[in-house]
């Protein structure tokens, strides 16, 4: 547990500790045991998700309450998993916002002002899962990248911005963005970013600073376990196209390196 947890413990650092700590890790539990059937698009297994969505959560700052929603978000909806169980475990107001991001997703109870009118607790919790989501969209079907490409547009930035997260506002956009322009295109199945060819890797990363910070960033990869490299390595690469310039980007990437090793540490464990 401790290796799948790895990166969300580095992200929350000295926020979680103690109960709150126990908690989190009684959260990624339940959500491993009741997804633990499923699979994504990708062919990951399904509580990769709710991890990554957990992560975001707590670069944001969030307390551990969110954390757990993150952990615990498609567990009502997807699973099995009686409601009174987590209530009793994780406590109401973590089940009310997971029953807010049910309402959310279901059409007939969305309510139409729903951008201004939810608990802001839900919608940093569809920020999150939405931005993941959209970060590994490709292996959706056409028609629902396009009309959740759009919906980011439309509705799910705006609330970022709203919401003052100029950063995730800006990745939202720009992957719905580029989801979009490149839909035309015939974009074929192949391996993962940490599969790719030096080559490959660099001509995906593109230019403006993202080449070589991702470059220093795939090689201190290589200490991580194989069976996570590729995840991690493809949401490092969507972090730094959403960073400003330059000097972000290869700040982020040394910072990474620098984080290396005690994180491939925690992931070995």
């Amino acid at each position: 547990m401790n290796g799948e947890l790895g990166p969300l413990l580095a992200a929350a650092g000295e926020r979680l500790s103690g109960e709150r700590l126990r908690l989190v890790e009684r959260a990624y539990e339940v959500a491993a045991h009741w997804h633990r059937d499923q699979v994504r698009h990708s062919g990951d297994p399904y509580i990769t998700h709710p991890v990554a969505v957990a992560v975001i959560l707590a670069e944001l700052g969030l307390d551990h309450e969110m954390i757990c929603a993150g952990l615990l978000h498609d567990v009502l909806d997807d699973t099995a998993c009686p409601e009174d169980e987590l209530v009793a475990e994780f406590g109401q107001p973590v089940v009310d916002v997971l029953r807010g991001l049910l309402a959310l997703d279901d059409p007939e109870r969305r309510p139409p002002d729903w951008a201004i009118s939810t608990d802001e607790r839900v919608l940093l919790l569809k920020l999150a899962d939405r931005l993941h989501n959209q970060r590994t969209m490709r292996f959706l079907p056409e028609e629902r990248q396009r009309q959740k490409c759009r919906e980011t547009l439309d509705v799910v930035a705006p609330v970022a911005a709203r919401l003052g997260l100029v950063q995730v506002e800006e990745e939202l956009r720009r992957l719905a963005s580029e989801r979009l322009s490149g839909m035309s295109r015939v974009e074929p199945s192949g391996p993962s970013v940490a599969e790719l060819s030096e080559a490959s890797a660099a001509q995906l990363a593109g230019t403006g600073g993202i080449r070589t910070s991702f470059g220093v960033i795939t090689a201190g990869a290589i200490l991580l376990p194989p069976v996570t490299r590729a995840r991690w390595l493809e949401e490092w690469l969507g972090e730094l196209h959403a960073l400003p310039d330059r000097r972000a980007r290869l700040g982020f990437a040394l910072r990474l390196l620098a984080g290396m090793p005690r994180m491939a540490r925690t992931l070995r464990q």
